[in-house]
């Protein structure tokens, strides 16, 4: 097999090369640095650059995805490097017919669980940091390529790597054999559609499940490590302590001359001190600045002297193309974020979306337990949303409560479906995300309520006291 390995002269990058070539497979290897004997050919340059990228991946069969920055940097290099680098491979592989791609992500996107949880593919990630992030996005392409674009993918989320370790100590370890066996596996394996699995060796402590990879990939680790009982505990560190109770007064809206925003903002003026903050005139507000969230300097004006921010603002279209999603959401999210923890705000709530969701069976009841499914740049950037939010509250103390939008008409005040926002609820909804006393890092649906229960209501009436006072009633007959 004629395979491209991106980041070819990295740590993890130099020892797959030089061990699948090892094995009879023909590699290519990209990196900014020259990368030696690891590869039988050799592209140098950035992943960031789309049109090396494409010359890098057109001939090969498949693809393995190491390149980025490891570790969190600042947001504008780690965003060229991993989160464009990333959609850069995943885009060349399918505009040049390459259907299998393996991703590098992480095994510490689960590292917010205790110690004494099994990690599972199926739990939800909690990313600490901008790096972290960029791993969510990376598998969220990977269901997206396969849906959409009849891609094989496998994102195998690596455990710790050390080019001078050979063999594993901890169950987050993998071992240099391991390391080329799983992702030789992740290419080759036969029937596979998208798949997530452990980049780990085994281990007498089974931290990790390593049963899933077995069966999706044939990924079977040779290497093992022994952990003594009275070992089988890690220091996690532990979040900043949540913002305190008290209620907001001075409220941000980005997007508040939108749909959802303008009938928010009204909803909401009687009861705070209301500041608009989108690119047109919002002329019933007295406070208000006009700019795009892409403009940091415009974030940090518009947040300054706010108690909680709302932010809608972006691009609300599921067909928008990459780079207007990205700037406006990926960057619009990240500079409203930074500019309220720099202003000192605590409290955001973010707009998301149910749709996230939308690709599981309609029999199947939503519920902020299932992983995102996401099949369009749009939704990714809410996936992006969601998990740039566990950073902030982990890190700094923020209390950020996520509400997955459902379907909201201007035109439409009450509900006829269970996707379905009706305004009362949707100014309800908002305003119970940046008042409730729960949790500092909350997910709930902004969906009103329908005696077709397609959606779990009862988790955000617990976590944040969100109580839909609109209801849908669908008949039994067109419940698909």
């Amino acid at each position: 097999m004629f395979i491209l390995v991106t980041g070819a002269a990295g740590r993890v990058g130099s020892f797959v090369s030089r061990g699948l070539r090892a094995n009879g497979h023909r590699v290519r290897g990209m990196d900014i640095l020259d990368v030696g004997d690891a590869a039988d050919e050799i592209v140098v340059g950035d992943v960031g650059d789309f049109d090396l990228m494409r010359r890098a991946v057109e001939g090969v069969d498949a693809v393995i995805h190491l390149g980025g920055n490891a570790g969190d940097r600042p947001w504008r290099e780690i965003r060229k490097n991993n989160y464009v680098g990333c959609y850069n491979a995943f885009e060349a592989a399918r505009e040049l017919g390459v259907r299998r791609i393996a991703f590098a992500s992480r095994a510490g996107l689960l590292g917010a669980y205790p110690d004494t949880m099994q990690r599972t593919v199926d739990m939800i990630p909690r990313p600490r940091g901008l790096y972290d992030n960029s791993k969510v996005l990376g598998e969220g392409f990977g269901f997206m390529y396969s849906s959409l674009h009849d891609m094989q993918c496998v994102s195998v989320r690596i455990g710790n790597f050390g080019p001078d370790r050979d063999r594993p100590e901890h169950p987050h370890h993998l071992s240099h054999g391991d390391c080329v066996r799983v992702f030789e596996a992740a290419v080759t394996h036969p029937g596979v559609k998208n798949e997530i699995v452990f980049g780990v060796s085994d281990s007498d402590w089974n931290l990790y499940d390593k049963d899933h990879g077995r069966r999706v990939i044939g990924y079977e680790p040779q290497d093992v490590s022994h952990v003594a009982e009275a070992d089988r505990s890690f220091d996690r560190g532990e979040p900043a302590e949540p913002v305190s109770a008290s209620p907001p007064r001075r409220v941000l809206i980005t997007g508040a001359a939108g749909r959802v925003g303008s009938v928010l903002a009204t909803g909401l003026r009687d009861r705070y001190e209301i500041r608009g903050f989108d690119q047109v005139e919002m002329p019933d507000l007295d406070d208000s600045v006009v700019a795009s969230v892409g403009d940091y300097d415009a974030c940090l004006r518009a947040t300054k002297d706010m108690d909680a921010v709302i932010h809608l603002a972006g691009v609300p279209s599921g067909g928008a193309p990459w780079q207007d999603v990205l700037e406006a959401n990926f960057d619009g999210t990240y500079h409203i974020m930074e500019a309220a923890r720099e202003n000192g705000v605590r409290r955001v709530a973010f707009a998301s979306r149910a749709g996230i969701l939308g690709p599981y069976p309609k029999d199947q009841q939503r519920t902020i337990d299932m992983i995102p499914r996401p099949q369009s740049y749009y939704t990714m950037s809410k996936v992006f949303g969601e998990g740039l939010g566990h950073m902030y509250a982990w890190r700094h103390g923020m209390r950020f409560t996520s509400v997955r939008i459902g379907n909201f008409k201007l035109e439409r005040d009450l509900p006829e479906h269970p996707h379905q926002l009706g305004h009362a609820d949707n100014v309800s909804a908002f305003e119970s995300a940046i008042t409730h006393a729960g949790s500092a890092y909350e997910v709930v649906f902004g969906v009103s309520d329908s005696d077709w229960p397609l959606y779990d209501l009862d988790h955000g009436r617990r976590s944040i006291g969100y109580k839909p006072q609109q209801r849908s009633n669908v008949p039994e007959a067109e419940r698909k």
